[in-house]
């Protein structure tokens, strides 16, 4: 048994939030009892970059251009990195995405713009969001159902900030 709440974050696709209930119920490794979101986030922009999601069924019945040739040689990465202030017992983290070439650009564009002022920064957890489906450890997202994301460079810089869309406490372990 834990001795503090459990956290995770997790990568799905809906119209809505009310629309991922049920893949978030499915994919949860705990109890399911109290299961609840504290916060969520649709990104659109990183880094420059816009996200789209591309049905990978709706792609291979076309097999034709979809961007343009606007597509980017980076991919979305969600980096999870840690440090520690001298002056707290817990080790303090930051998580989000940056769009990178790689596993090693991605672990160097986090660390140079989160933690700030923190010690002995490392990469607690990092995965590639090409194609999106489920995630552990550092393996790379495989897929979400059928969508493939693909980021393109957009002529002006756009910069999402990580504030939630919404935050609070929404249980969803008996809905």
């Amino acid at each position: 048994m834990a001795n503090i709440e459990l956290h995770d974050v997790r990568w799905v696709i809906g119209s809505r939030i009310e629309d991922t209930y049920d893949v978030l119920r499915r994919d949860w490794f705990g109890s399911l009892e109290g299961l609840h979101i504290d916060s969520y986030k649709k990104i659109k922009y990183i880094d420059g970059y816009k996200v789209n999601l591309i049905n990978i069924e709706n792609k291979k019945l076309k097999k034709n251009k979809l961007f343009n040739g606007n597509t980017s040689k980076k991919n979305l990465w969600f980096v999870n990195i840690g440090g520690y202030d001298p002056s707290s017992m817990q080790e303090k983290h930051e998580f989000g995405f940056v769009a990178a070439s790689d596993k090693l650009e991605a672990k160097h564009i986090a660390k140079s713009k989160w933690l700030l002022g923190c010690k002995k920064k490392h990469k607690d957890d990092i995965a590639s969001l090409k194609i999106v489906v489920g995630c552990e450890d550092s393996k790379s997202i495989q897929a979400i159902g059928n969508w493939e994301i693909v980021l393109t460079q957009e002529n002006n810089l756009i910069e999402e900030t990580t504030n939630p869309d919404w935050y609070g406490y929404k249980r969803i372990d008996r809905i």
